[in-house]
Formats: C-alpha cells, sequence, structure tokens
C-alpha cells in the first residue's frame, strides 16, 4: 500500500507541472494570437485612412480642375474676359459660386491675367485686382507660362487650398487663366465621417505669413514648430498629438500607435506636397485605440481563466483515473 501510495505522489508529481504547463502554454498562445489580430485591426485602420487621405486629395484635386474647366470653356465667360469686363464676369458666375461654396466646399475663384496678374477674385472683387501674384503663385506663372493645366495644393492670399487651374483662349488666341481653390476642410470631414479619425492640416508657418495676407492670424498654440494649424475637425484631439517632432518629420507617409498620458492613439501623418512635389505641410488624423486595449485586456483575462478551468478539468480527470486505475484495486474486498 505505501508503495502504490508513493507511486501515487510521485505521478501527481508529474502530471500537475505538466498540466499547469500546457495551460500556461495555451493561455501564452491565445494572448499572442489575440495580439496579432489586434495590431492588424489597428494597421488595417490605419492604412484605410492613409489611403483615405491621398485619394480623397487627389479627388478635390480632379474637381477643383473640372470646375476650372467648365468656367473657362463658358463662350460668355471668354467673351468678358477679352473685353475685361469684371462686371459681367461677376453677375454670370457669382450667384452659382455661392452655391458651390456653401455645399461643395469651393473654396476660391480667381482669374488671371499673364503672367500671374489677378484679374478678378469671385468671392472678393475689390481684393487685389492687379495684383502681381509672380512671386509666390508658381502654379499660376506656370499655367500662364507654359499653356498648361495645373492642379495640386498651394498656398495664396487666402490660405492653403486644393487648386485646379486652366486656360481661357478664344478664336484670337489666349486670354488668360482661372483657378478653383477647394477648401481642405472637406478632405479633413471625409475622413472623420469614413474613418472615425480626427483629422486637422498643417501649412509651413513663413510661407502662411508671407503669403496668405487676406486671412487672419491663429492663435499661437495653433502654431507648432514652424507649421500652422489651417484646419482641424477637433482641435482640442489634433493638439495633444501634433507635437513638433511629429510635424518636422512628417516627411512621408507614416503610420504608427502611441500612448500619450494614459491613452493609447492611432497616428497618420500624411504630407502636404505642392504641384512641384515639395513639402509644404502635413495632414494629420487621430484615433483613439483605447477599445482596442480595453478589449486585449479582456482577451488576457478570458485566456487565463480558461487555463486555470483547463487545470482544474484536466487535474480532475487524471485524479480520478489514477484512483481507478492505482488505489480502488488495491482496497480488500468485502
Amino acid at each position: 500500500m505505501k508503495i502504490l501510495l508513493s507511486q501515487y505522489r510521485k505521478i501527481l508529481l508529474v502530471v500537475i507541472p505538466a498540466t499547469l504547463l500546457m495551460a500556461g502554454i495555451s493561455a501564452y498562445s491565445s494572448i499572442i494570437s489575440h495580439q496579432h489580430v489586434f495590431e492588424g485591426c489597428k494597421q488595417r485602420e490605419l492604412l484605410t485612412t492613409s489611403t483615405l487621405i491621398q485619394n480623397d486629395l487627389q479627388e478635390q484635386m480632379n474637381k477643383a480642375a473640372a470646375r476650372a474647366s467648365i468656367v473657362v470653356n463658358l463662350p460668355a465667360i471668354k467673351e468678358a474676359f477679352r473685353a475685361g469686363d469684371r462686371e459681367q464676369i461677376l453677375a454670370r458666375l457669382l450667384p452659382s459660386f455661392l452655391i458651390q461654396r456653401d455645399r461643395y466646399g469651393v473654396s476660391e475663384g480667381q482669374f488671371h491675367t499673364a503672367p500671374a496678374t489677378s484679374f478678378l477674385r469671385i468671392y472678393a472683387p475689390e481684393d487685389g485686382h492687379g495684383e502681381d501674384l509672380s512671386g509666390f503663385r508658381e502654379m499660376v506663372v506656370s499655367t500662364n507660362k507654359e499653356h498648361e493645366p495645373r492642379k495640386g495644393v498651394e498656398i495664396g492670399r487666402r490660405g492653403l487650398s486644393i487648386r485646379g487651374i486652366d486656360l481661357l483662349k478664344d478664336a484670337d488666341g489666349y486670354i488668360g487663366s482661372f483657378e478653383i481653390g477647394m477648401s481642405f476642410n472637406t478632405v479633413l470631414e471625409n475622413v472623420k465621417k469614413n474613418t472615425g479619425f480626427e483629422a486637422g492640416a498643417f501649412a509651413n508657418e513663413d510661407m502662411m505669413t508671407r503669403i496668405a495676407t487676406l486671412i487672419s492670424k491663429p492663435d499661437n498654440e495653433r502654431i507648432i514648430a514652424g507649421f500652422r494649424n489651417v484646419e482641424a475637425t477637433d482641435w482640442n484631439v489634433i493638439k495633444a498629438i501634433a507635437t513638433p517632432e511629429l510635424l518636422t518629420s512628417a516627411t512621408e507617409v507614416r503610420m504608427e500607435t502611441k500612448n500619450i498620458a494614459g491613452t493609447d492613439y492611432g497616428i497618420v501623418i500624411v504630407p502636404l506636397l505642392d504641384y512641384k512635389g515639395s513639402n509644404i505641410g502635413s495632414i494629420i488624423a487621430v484615433q483613439v485605440f483605447d477599445a482596442y486595449r480595453n478589449q486585449m485586456t479582456a482577451a488576457i483575462v478570458n485566456a487565463i481563466a480558461f487555463a486555470l478551468l483547463q487545470v482544474l478539468v484536466l487535474a480532475g480527470i487524471i485524479v480520478v483515473m489514477i484512483n481507478v486505475m492505482f488505489v480502488r484495486p488495491t482496497e480488500p474486498l468485502k
């Protein structure tokens, strides 16, 4: 009997650690698996947001170019521009452009004569009439010099916008150019609506101060490391993320997760390139990722609980089997 009990104890000393080890391996494997799943979900969200921003920027450029193309091909507009009749152009375009501004984010509409002289700003006819823009509006200069349409991001007197520029020509030849500017707020709102990320656009502060003289300068908190926030869906969220290091390093598309003051964030940074490809700012998109951390915590708790349940069940089965196989056969028959 003593020999059997000794063997019984030896078996338990082997089986119980083995059971604990197997349960530990199971829990660890489950936790690692959940980590990979959640990390994959985070990366997909970041990639989707990054792709949406870049695609929407391109779409807004195309919309600006398409609207400009419509205007430059209107016979009445060509005729009025050739005659230098600003009032006639304004009378024909302003009503529809107010609708475009209020409904579709068209922030600018401007006619130029070569090489880059402001002829008429649709929304502000008295601002800058006859001003030479050639010192800072390279897209306009390039369009009128090369006689080729242009589209891209550029800073003008009314700030940063997404632009499309096209040429006006009639039977007598070249007249000038016309541009449409689209607000960045459209892109940012689309990001928020489609992904849940808050978004903000930043532009080079030196360029904004020198060029964008028709808009007021923002509060100092919106100027960070030489970049000015020009639009944001929720500034309080964006300012918590927009550090000098982040803004100055925005030379390529970046996606990362970061814990700030105990809160997990998913962050997307997309550089803003002008039509020549020069970096003049960035778009930053941010979302709180605490939900993933909470889900991961729950997954860890569940994995540990399941492992403990495995230990109890396996231990119970093993004890019963040992009793049946080793102990009961040795009991004296009555």
